[in-house]
């Protein structure tokens, strides 16, 4: 998915959809009796954004009482009044009080899903004016990079519903907010890279095919790799593990990925362990490499 910032305005901004999102202004209840009362009243619905064009766009939907503010509510308008974009997808974030990147995370996430579903190849995101730029740029591009993610590679009615393009509508520093941007995206990818792998089935996914992966994405990114097979295994006197591989005609792999940039400081060393996908997790902490346990 190929990402963009723009400082324009999103009245201007020529798109297949514009997002904005939604915050309920309720004051929050404080007690029990303050809960009832709570929900007898109307939400307090308002777009997250100084743009007087999307506010008024989006000003009879709101008034209306049909929505309920609850968060990731989603609502698209077709044609809306005094904005260049052909929809307006109005997605609720909850309480305006409450909401944090997080939650904008989560909101991105549903937009990329409700607009994918429908065909939709690109569209904008206005980032809500409550949250730092910045850190609203990383929320959006994260949650949408993870909410495009497609695992149903195997489907024989699989459809080609995805996302090609974002174009986050922020304030600030370009070169900023675009770093925040490429960041946010390698989060997203990886994340992606991660579920590919655990979704994979045993038969598409063995220790070997596993380690051929991983030094190929450590070549990628610029990480040592070293892949341990059945005689290194049990010269490390790994036993447990060794013990759980002997259950299959597939050979063990024990991958060790370093990352040792030149000014990372001599201490402390910290190693993180995960267990290997076709190995139970008691094996695995039962017998932790010798090297991690220092």
């Amino acid at each position: 998915m190929k990402t963009t910032i723009s400082l324009s305005s999103p009245a201007d901004l020529e798109a297949e959809a514009l997002v904005a999102v939604v915050l309920d202004h309720a004051e929050p209840a404080q007690n029990e009796k303050a809960n009832q009362k709570e929900k007898d009243n109307k939400p307090q619905l308002k777009v997250a954004t100084t743009e007087k064009a999307v506010q008024s766009a989006a000003a009879d939907l709101l008034a209306s009482g049909e929505l309920t503010g609850k968060s990731l509510e989603t609502n698209l308008l077709h044609k809306p009044a005094g904005l260049k974009a052909k929809r307006l997808l109005l997605v609720s974030g909850g309480s305006a009080k409450k909401f944090a990147s997080y939650d904008l995370r989560r909101v991105a996430g549903t937009a990329v899903r409700t607009l994918k579903s429908r065909g939709i190849r690109s569209f904008a995101f206005i980032a809500p004016s409550n949250i730092p730029a910045e850190e609203a740029v990383r929320a959006i591009v994260e949650g949408a990079a993870v909410g495009n993610f497609d695992p149903d590679y195997y489907r024989s009615d699989r459809k080609d519903q995805k996302i090609d393009a974002l174009t986050v509508i922020a304030s600030g520093d370009k070169s900023t907010l675009e770093k925040a941007a490429s960041e946010a995206q390698i989060i997203g990818d990886s994340q992606n890279f991660t579920r590919d792998l655990v979704n994979e089935p045993s038969n598409r996914m063995t220790p070997t095919i596993l380690a051929e992966r991983a030094k190929k994405m450590c070549a990628e990114v610029g990480l040592k790799c070293e892949v341990y097979g059945p005689d290194k295994i049990k010269e490390m006197k790994m036993g447990a593990f060794w013990s759980v591989a002997q259950g299959s005609d597939e050979p063990p792999q024990l991958i060790v990925m370093k990352y040792e940039p030149a000014s990372a400081p001599a201490k402390p060393l910290l190693g993180l362990g995960a267990k290997e996908l076709r190995l139970t997790r008691a094996a695995f902490r039962s017998s932790p490499p010798t090297a991690w346990r220092k």
